[in-house]
């Protein structure tokens, strides 16, 4: 009696927590509905949130051989397609950014009822402030990204009070979308001073003096309608006012939805550990790739541009204002940003991924990576010159290397059982 009390209790508290967590699920997708509707036999997970099971600990004593290593997941092969569909897409009212938690998962960003794909379960929990984002370069002394250089997490994009910024903060919202969406500048900065409309010109002061002269608090703080503007914001719109010295407002902005997705560059380290006697891999970063249009500067040929999207259907870019088809332009596949790993995993470990044996067998995105059910091909690793493969094999035989490395991984194990 008291063990059937017992199970009945649980029951009333986890579907109690899932009912209260109807608004802003934490996790994937449920088949259960307004109603008590339940789209299936069984409810798919009777666990509202799980964690991600930690890794087994590594002494350094016991850590006596790694490999740094650079591989990509590819969304044109098929073994990879769990990662990359279903695709998502946006109604062109979701091209303004959500300001509320249930704005952010609005019928206006058009995902799959059951699954969604990992780009969208990025996305979406960036937005929720689950997720720090870790930019490729220096925005500020590398602007032109020459040096791409943020797998090792050197420019995070950090919150300014909480994780709720993206939703309550325009500087770490303007942060997000430089890395996540395709936008640009919209049209000149106005402000009523004198009692005409002036274009916000940058001066050589400092930002301080410069919003004190203009809103001339001395003479008459009537005048001074700009101090009406976010202060944070504007003072990330004069900075960014360099080139023409004309402060922007907001342009509009694109999305990057799953079906511009190309691949998944991951930083992983291949190592053997002495107490448990296995050759073991960690994934320490991760990072979506898409296409840019191509830039040339200098000897660089492959330098990023805009990044490409795909506006009301169709890939685009932005350029003068506004979206423009891709057509002939040439692009080049980077990464957008980097993910800490571990990070990631506390997040994806309750989103499934389609099995196409069973629907009654699908398995998290964390167990998809645990079991290394995926391709990844070799792209870099690391070595005396700290560069990738391509920069001295090309085409094939960047493959044949590729493959070379993990055969010189295969005879290093292989040696260590035999003496």
């Amino acid at each position: 009696m008291k063990n059937t009390i017992l199970s009945f209790l649980m029951i009333f508290c986890v579907a109690s927590f899932v009912i209260s967590q109807s608004d802003v699920p934490p996790r994937g997708p449920y088949n259960t509905m307004r109603g008590g509707i339940t789209d299936g036999v069984v409810i798919k997970d009777e666990v509202p949130i799980r964690s991600a099971v930690p890794y087994e600990h590594v002494r350094l004593a016991d850590y006596v051989w790694s490999k740094r290593v650079f591989s990509r997941i590819d969304a044109r092969e098929k073994l990879n397609h769990e990662l990359f569909f279903p695709f998502d897409s946006y109604d062109s009212e979701y091209f303004k950014p959500p300001t509320t938690e249930s704005e952010v998962d609005s019928p206006y960003w058009i995902k799959h009822q059951e699954r969604w794909s990992l780009w969208t379960v990025i996305l979406r929990h960036i937005m929720l402030g689950d997720l720090k984002v870790y930019r490729v370069a220096d925005p500020i002394f590398n602007p032109a990204q020459i040096v791409e250089d943020g797998y090792q997490f050197k420019y995070p994009i950090d919150f300014q009070s909480g994780k709720d910024d993206y939703l309550e903060n325009d500087v770490y919202k303007n942060e997000i979308h430089s890395v996540v969406a395709a936008s640009g500048p919209g049209p000149n900065l106005k402000a009523p001073i004198l009692g005409q409309d002036e274009i916000l010109m940058r001066t050589s002061q400092s930002f301080v003096d410069w919003r004190d002269s203009i809103a001339e608090i001395e003479d008459d703080p009537t005048k001074a309608e700009i101090l009406l503007f976010d202060q944070a914001d504007l003072e990330m719109r004069y900075n960014k006012a360099q080139v023409d010295g004309v402060l922007k407002g907001d342009g509009p902005i694109s999305f990057q939805s799953s079906q511009g997705i190309t691949a998944y560059n991951i930083k992983e380290d291949w190592f053997f550990d002495k107490e448990r006697s296995v050759l073991d891999k960690r994934i320490i970063a991760i990072a979506p790739v898409c296409k840019y249009t191509k830039v040339k500067k200098e000897s660089h040929s492959e330098m990023r541009g805009d990044m490409v999207t795909f506006f009301d259907g169709v890939e685009s870019f932005f350029q003068g204002g506004s979206f423009v088809p891709l057509e002939d332009q040439a692009t080049v596949q980077l990464e957008m940003f980097w993910l800490y790993f571990p990070d990631l995993r506390n997040v994806m470990v309750n989103y499934y991924t389609y099995n196409d044996r069973s629907d009654a067998q699908w398995m998290s995105f964390d167990d998809l990576f645990w079991k290394r059910k995926y391709n990844a091909q070799i792209y870099r690793t690391s070595d005396k010159f700290d560069r990738e493969i391509e920069d001295y094999r090309f085409g094939v035989d960047a493959l044949y290397e590729a493959e070379k490395v993990k055969g010189e991984i295969r005879k290093w194990e292989h040696d260590v059982w035999n003496y």
